[in-house]
């Protein structure tokens, strides 16, 4: 169908639009800057009890199988916009790809090289479970070679010739016909509200953390000393409802909860407390299940504004109790910050590369309520949670939003 459609990003947004465009006969090209495309959700667990509480991770796979064995699609990872010229039904696209120093398609991740890499920290990581492509990375900064050492042990011991340590980046210019930006979201650092503890006691974890371990062990445990922790504090809206950031991150409340659930699932003996401004209640059935999760988890109103390890190792939560009208202390085996999705540190130089705006916090702007993905520039649509935060659902259903809408401006152009 003529010209193609470059998608930016490999989220559940991106992928959404790629294989809703593509379904309908477009030619798209996913530019993803990592080394593998997901984004976020493709490293989540299941949070499923003995019922399903619809945090929608297993929609993910089934995106990334889609979109990875689609015939109208090519994946660029590893990849950025460097530029962007001419107008809607006639732009070119500058891309550039680092180099992949192990190849995707010769790569069977047999885990050989990550056992005979000398270097400290490991140079090579896997993929997560759901990456596309299922391939190791090898890490530049890490690699003895790079820092001059000569090392070659990894490619000595790989069988299938998958390492080449003289990949040059590659350039290249693509004619297209729109572009849809789906770049997503980073998270709020932790580190910056120090009275919280996040990097200096080993058992204060933020909530990407707790999906790393329910991932990788499939329960949860201290990282102190991996005992099973029986008291587990939620402190919501890190990063989000303050001075900087006045918006709502939305996502916090609904995961701190299915995590809640989850735990005690798995151990019903432990206590889960929840400290909140207030509760974000948006989406179908948010009531209901909040009414559920009170009978298991613990609500006080009030958030936090210290934490301190006691001599035994646990962790002190001092916080005003709103709505008894007192401070208290309280003491937990874990706690977990809710942090906040925050614009991409990338954002303001991908807007300035499309010319698109952004709004006062960094997300990408759009038209307004009723042209939700569509920016100042015509023909360069937006989708997911670039735009200001939202939840697997929300981004897949804004990613084919986007793609609807790109077509639609794509046919009016074509009739003019």
């Amino acid at each position: 169908m003529g010209k193609g459609i470059v998608v930016i990003g490999g989220g559940v947004a991106g992928i959404a639009a790629a294989t809703t465009l593509a379904d309908c006969g477009y030619k798209v090209y996913v530019v993803e800057k990592e080394t593998s495309i997901g984004g976020w959700a493709s490293s989540f667990c299941c949070k499923a009890t003995d019922v399903c509480t619809r945090c929608s991770v297993c929609l993910v796979a089934q995106k990334l199988r889609d979109v990875s064995t689609h015939p109208r699609i090519s994946i660029l990872t590893n990849s950025t916009v460097e530029g962007l010229t001419g107008e809607v039904g006639n732009f070119e696209v500058k891309v550039l790809q680092k180099p992949l120093y192990i190849d995707p398609e010769r790569c069977v991740a047999c885990g050989i090289c990550v056992e005979a890499c000398p270097a400290e920290p490991n140079a090579i990581r896997s993929p997560s479970r759901e990456a596309f492509p299922y391939s190791y990375v090898l890490d530049e900064s890490r690699c003895l070679r790079f820092k001059g050492e000569g090392c070659k042990v990894c490619r000595e011991r790989c069988s299938t010739n998958a390492i080449n340590f003289h990949k040059e980046p590659k350039r290249e210019e693509l004619s297209i016909a729109a572009v849809i930006v789906a770049t997503g979201f980073d998270v709020f650092d932790a580190k910056e509200v120090g009275g919280l503890g996040y990097g200096r006691y080993t058992n204060v974890l933020t909530g990407l953390d707790l999906e790393r371990i329910f991932s990788r062990e499939g329960y949860l445990k201290l990282p102190s000393n991996e005992g099973e922790p029986h008291s587990i504090a939620f402190i919501q809206c890190v990063g989000s409802r303050d001075e900087l950031h006045s918006y709502c991150s939305q996502v916090c409340c609904k995961y701190a909860m299915r995590f809640g659930l989850l735990i005690k699932h798995r151990n019903p003996s432990a206590e889960v407390t929840i400290f909140y401004i207030d509760l974000q209640n948006a989406g179908k059935g948010f009531a209901e299940f909040y009414e559920e999760s009170r009978e298991e988890i613990r609500f006080i109103r009030g958030l936090p504004v210290e934490v301190l390890e006691t001599p035994s190792g646990r962790l002190e939560v001092r916080f005003e109790n709103i709505l008894e009208g007192k401070v208290e202390r309280k003491l937990f085996d874990m706690v977990v910050l809710s942090v906040g999705a925050v614009p991409r540190r990338d954002s303001w130089d991908l807007a300035l590369n499309l010319d698109i705006n952004s709004d006062q916090y960094g997300f990408f702007d759009t038209m307004g309520a009723f042209d939700s993905n569509e920016t100042n520039v015509e023909g360069i649509f937006v989708a997911g949670a670039c735009q200001g935060p939202k939840d697997i659902t929300d981004s897949i259903a804004d990613g084919t939003a986007a793609a609807a809408k790109a077509m639609e401006v794509l046919k009016r152009w074509e009739r003019i």
